[in-house]
């Protein structure tokens, strides 16, 4: 499922006890249980009443807030939302000044586009979760999926989900 990818990739990044992961407050529980698997702290960034989208804007601020309290984010989940990316390009300019890791829940974006590239494609994020979930456009019953162009953290996450079973005598 989504939720597993989700999990397995904030395990897969290290994500532990005393960390925090902020997501979206317009979101499926999942986007933040996430974080509570990893017994990490969650907090939530507004979003723009416009499109339901994370605010940069108020993120920058909650940043800025953040790094003076020494609060900053390890990880990031962008939650795109009916169809819809959020705006990438500044968040991700955004995490190389604030040093956090960026996941994309892309549950509700499978199929969109941002700048011409494809949901998925990572360009602006370590890894992208989609989610075939009976309630999404594309489904197969259940099920989830992770992209990302980091092997290390594909080979990780692939090691976890197969329970640590491998075809290596």
């Amino acid at each position: 499922s989504a939720t597993s990818a989700l999990h397995l990739t904030c395990l897969s990044l290290n994500l532990k006890k005393n960390d925090w992961l902020w997501t979206s407050a317009n979101t499926f529980v999942a986007s933040a249980n996430c974080g509570r698997y990893c017994n990490a702290n969650i907090d939530f960034v507004d979003i723009d009443p416009k499109n339901g989208l994370i605010c940069v804007e108020a993120l920058e601020r909650k940043l800025k807030a953040a790094a003076e309290m020494k609060k900053l984010p390890k990880i990031l989940v962008a939650v795109h939302f009916a169809g819809s990316s959020c705006d990438m390009e500044r968040i991700f300019n955004l995490s190389k000044i604030y040093n956090f890791i960026i996941i994309e829940d892309a549950s509700h974006a499978l199929g969109g586009s941002y700048k011409g590239e494809k949901v998925g494609s990572c360009k602006y994020s370590i890894a992208t979760i989609f989610s075939f979930h009976p309630v999404k456009i594309l489904t197969t019953g259940e099920g989830g999926a992770v992209t990302t162009n980091n092997k290390k953290l594909a080979d990780k996450i692939s090691i976890l989900r197969t329970h640590g079973i491998t075809k290596n005598p």
